[in-house]
């Protein structure tokens, strides 16, 4: 294997990815999207300007290319950069297929020039107006591409709408590395009744949470609430001691995937209160352990996971139905809790299984063949 080299001999593919590596969101929908691609046959190249693995490197058989520029953030230069060479490379080796993961600035440089007819767009967000993830500049471009690619119906209806944007709009939900193991099972003792793996910031439901546990801890005393992932916890903490729930309440940052999947196998439930989302991948890595959820219904969470059975749904910004829907899981029987265990991994082999991903990413591949 060589990284520095295309794998295979037949069909290009060019990936501009930005972010490469095994963390979240962005890094993993690039990571995942080049090896499905290369598993399937084709020579592929991802562009990425920062590769993070947080661990030993992975094996992989693709080509990596990063920016000759590595200085002035300030004006985009590595950005800048990274693009010129790839619009320099599609030029000279002609690929098949160019994906962009985002509605991002690298994306808007690739749009504005002699290459934007060969982009196939992927929004990895909700698509909401004024989102801190969109490059407005880029949403007004959108018309130059060849396709867009997105995770649910709801989604698409928020590019037609917030993007105004009327080409051809492809299904491609997003995934999480299939183990293709049993679901664990469920725990003599759970470490968490409730767990939440994200960024600690306003618009991600925190203090709803924290006064949701305030009003759960009447009926259980001892729920446990553990809140995980990157960000200052100060905030929380104060409101956890002012709302009497410091001792429920407990702070932790993950160093590397493996712990942070421990930890939601090991609980009860995840929790997800956000104001809002797109295609949150953290509800899939709860429904391949078998870990049923409460969340927001916001995104595409009702489309995925609403009639399931896996989930317990509610309204965002609101402390109490927060609470309730945290009070239906713990007062549940346990043949109810081990029913929505099992319909969370049903939903995670329908939607994220390397079967399911293949056949999507097969219909997409052949729509593209065939729609010139």
């Amino acid at each position: 294997m060589n990284p520095a080299q295309p794998s295979g001999g037949g069909k290009k593919v060019f990936i501009y990815g930005g972010l490469l590596g095994q963390g979240a969101g962005a890094y993993l929908a690039s990571w995942l999207l080049c090896r499905e691609l290369e598993s399937m046959g084709y020579a592929v190249t991802c562009f990425a300007q920062t590769v993070a693995w947080g661990g030993a490197i992975p094996q992989f058989n693709f080509r990596i290319v990063t920016p000759w520029v590595r200085h002035g953030c300030r004006w985009d230069w590595p950005g800048r950069c990274l693009t010129w060479q790839m619009r320099r490379m599609i030029r000279r080796e002609k690929p098949d297929f160019v994906f962009c993961l985002g509605v991002i600035r690298q994306t808007r440089y690739l749009l504005q020039s002699e290459v934007a007819s060969q982009l196939i767009v992927w929004e990895l967000t909700n698509a909401t107006p004024g989102n801190k993830f969109v490059d407005a500049e880029a949403v007004r471009l959108l018309g130059r591409c060849r396709a867009m690619l997105s995770p649910s119906v709801a989604i698409d209806e928020n590019i037609r709408r917030n993007h105004g944007y009327q080409g051809p709009i492809l299904r491609l939900p997003f995934w999480i590395e299939d183990w293709q193991q049993p679901v664990p099972e469920t725990p003599e003792k759970f470490t968490a009744d409730f767990i939440y793996l994200g960024r600690r910031d306003e618009e991600k439901g925190l203090r709803e949470l924290v006064r949701a546990t305030a009003l759960v801890a009447r009926e259980f005393p001892q729920v446990r609430v553990l809140i995980a992932g990157p960000g200052s916890a100060e905030p929380y903490a104060t409101l956890a001691r002012e709302a009497g729930v410091a001792g429920n309440v407990r702070f932790e940052f993950f160093a590397s995937r493996a712990d942070m999947m421990a930890a939601l196998a090991g609980s009860r439930a995840l929790i997800l209160p956000s104001y809002h989302e797109g295609y949150p991948l953290v509800t899939l890595e709860a429904a391949q352990l078998g870990v049923p959820f409460v969340a927001t219904a916001v995104g595409s969470i009702p489309e995925v996971f609403g009639a399931s059975g896996a989930a317990v749904l509610c309204p965002p910004r609101d402390d109490r139905a927060l609470a309730e829907a945290m009070l239906t899981l713990l007062r549940e029987s346990a043949a109810d809790y081990q029913a929505r265990r099992q319909a969370a991994r049903r939903v995670f082999e329908k939607v994220s299984s390397q079967q399911s991903i293949r056949r999507t990413l097969e219909a997409v591949i052949d729509y593209l063949r065939t729609e010139r």
